[in-house]
């Protein structure tokens, strides 16, 4: 609810900025159209920058899914360039210079670290081994953790590694060997510098269960 209504600010500044734009771009006076664009446009502009952080924020505390993540894409890929890429250069170009940084969307990401388990499996059929894609979001330098993982509600936890695929995206499993047909619980957990995340959240008091389809 916080990142819809987030949205929904952003599009009223977004027309803020858009209705402040034509008005400035009539101005046939160059120098009077500069300093209308530096004294009224660009404080639109910083607001609409934190504005845009301030959804991603949510968004990316909130996401779990691949489907999630396909809102993150549709963010850098589709909005992004039409919200702030294009009219940031026209604001630079009225205004002869580089526009300040924080004028300037941000690279990187700023929030909490944690573990992001896209397709967090519940079932598995009878023989497949147990197959995961971990997603470190957030993490500043390579994560370091393991798949603990026992039969339901039983015995001391084995532990499978995490292993590094490209950049903060890791993978685990477990043979179907080892799981034997046994109804299993897991969660995941990894350090990220001084810090500890887990997937999922209440682990290792509550975790994933995971039902074999015999």
């Amino acid at each position: 609810m916080q990142y819809l209504r987030a949205v929904g600010q952003i599009n009223c500044t977004w027309g803020r900025f858009n209705a402040a734009l034509g008005k400035i771009k009539k101005e046939q006076d160059k120098d009077k159209q500069k300093q209308l664009a530096r004294e009224i446009l660009l404080p639109i502009r910083k607001e609409l920058v934190g504005q845009v952080a301030q959804a991603h924020a949510f968004l990316l505390a909130s996401i779990t899914t691949t489907g999630g993540l396909g809102t993150v894409a549709n963010w850098q890929q589709h909005l992004l360039p039409n919200l702030l890429a294009r009219p940031g250069q026209e604001l630079a170009d009225i205004l002869g210079e580089a526009l300040p940084a924080d004028a300037m969307p941000s690279d990187s990401y700023d929030g909490p670290p944690r573990l992001m388990v896209p397709t967090a499996r519940a079932s598995l059929t009878a023989g497949e081994d147990l197959r995961l894609k971990v997603i470190a979001v957030g993490a500043k330098v390579a994560a370091k953790g393991n798949l603990y993982w026992r039969p339901l509600g039983k015995g001391t936890f084995e532990k499978a590694p995490l292993e590094h695929v490209a950049r903060s995206v890791y993978s685990a499993r477990i043979p179907a060997a080892q799981i034997a047909n046994h109804d299993i619980e897991y969660y995941v957990q990894a350090s990220v510098g001084a810090g500890t995340i887990r997937f999922p959240a209440t682990a290792p008091v509550l975790n994933q269960t995971v039902v074999v389809l015999r």
